[in-house]
């Protein structure tokens, strides 16, 4: 690991109701091993339906809100950010990656194979969507086959991505799947999980997905019905009480039983058991569409929707797997303070993995985490 070539490159993470940026100084050189520190860890919230499901709908109003987050309040004369290298992240709603297994050896693929193989595992079309693709490591006395890890998303997403970040005057030194930045941050880079898998359950404001993480890199996602934003909608029909209170009732009760709101908690619970109906399906998915898998022995929680109060124990429950909130800042390994507690870092696994990318060298051949 070394200084990436791009000096001083951060992290923009851009979502449906936030934009995040995180800017890391690699201190490996400096220190006995791999560490990083926090230069900036910022955000600021969208307004809904500037960005819906992914897809940006209002770029002029999304460019004006990065570029205030970028240059800091009142147009300080010495921004925020003083660099144009970016990696941003690509929304897990419009993407789609999976590992599949080639019948050959690593020396026998080809382009077109992968394209053929693209068109039977995704909704994949070269007209309509741009491809991507990397051999995940494997053993070298197997030839027999060789696993890949592909990804596609629709050009006309990830132009829209680029387009935004050139009318900032940013070079895009990576466009990257959400599931992929957010494995970076929150898989131990320096451990080893022989003969086990671990779930990344990442729950956000507007969207949450089940990362699966085995055989030492990310499988596959999925997207699950279940974020911040349902759950107070939800509890805001169903009790006829304005969006801001049901906001503060979910935060107060979420899965305390001891609450004493018990129609907020039978709202948050019916959903809860919904989202472990949902993890169970997924799980039960990878062990029978998957070759070589490893049982899951630990569910890691990120995104903000994680600090519902008791969620982490009732999925522990409901599961049969430990499901506890992630440390989203440990793969830094810095020795300065960090600039966010445990439960706010939550929401920045994300915007970490990719700043963590862009402070090291972003074209390492094998990047899974």
């Amino acid at each position: 690991m070394f200084d990436s070539p791009f000096d001083s490159a951060f992290g923009l993470d851009i979502s449906d109701l936030s934009i995040k940026i995180v800017q890391l100084k690699n201190m490996t050189s400096r220190r006995r091993s791999v560490s990083f520190d926090v230069s900036l860890c910022a955000s600021s919230p969208l307004p809904p339906g500037l960005i819906v499901n992914g897809e940006i709908m209002e770029p002029e109003k999304v460019r004006l809100a990065i570029q205030d987050l970028l240059h800091g309040p009142n147009e300080q004369k010495e921004p925020r950010i003083n660099s144009n290298w970016v990696v941003v992240s690509l929304p897990d709603t419009q993407s789609f990656f999976k590992r599949i297994t080639y019948p050959g050896d690593i020396t026998s693929i080809t382009e077109a194979e992968i394209i053929t193989l693209a068109k039977q595992h995704m909704p994949f079309e070269e007209s309509t969507h741009m491809l991507d693709w990397q051999l995940l490591p494997h053993d070298d006395t197997n030839k027999k086959h060789t696993h890949i890890l592909i990804g596609a998303i629709p050009k006309h997403i990830a132009n829209t991505y680029t387009f935004l970040c050139e009318s900032l005057n940013l070079n895009v030194i990576a466009l990257e799947l959400e599931p992929l930045a957010v494995a970076r941050a929150m898989i131990t880079a320096n451990k080893s999980y022989e003969n086990e898998a671990r779930a990344i359950l990442d729950l956000g404001a507007t969207r949450s997905s089940l990362i699966i993480y085995d055989n030492d890199s990310v499988q596959f996602s999925i997207s699950i019905p279940f974020s911040g934003e349902l759950i107070t909608t939800t509890i805001s029909q169903k009790l006829g009480i304005p969006y801001a209170e049901a906001e503060e009732k979910k935060r107060s009760t979420g899965l305390d039983a001891t609450s004493g709101n018990k129609s907020v908690f039978d709202i948050i619970a019916q959903m809860t058991t919904q989202l472990a109906d949902d993890i169970k399906k997924a799980i039960a998915f990878y062990d029978s569409h998957f070759e070589e898998t490893n049982h899951i022995t630990h569910i890691t929680m990120c995104g903000g929707t994680t600090n519902i109060k008791q969620l982490d124990t009732v999925l522990t429950q409901a599961l049969g797997i430990e499901s506890r909130p992630g440390k989203v800042f440990k793969n830094l390994n810095t020795n300065k303070p960090l600039p966010l507690s445990d439960e706010a870092a939550l929401s920045y696994a994300s915007a970490i993995g990719l700043a963590l990318r862009a402070a090291d060298d972003p074209f390492l051949d094998r990047d899974m985490i």
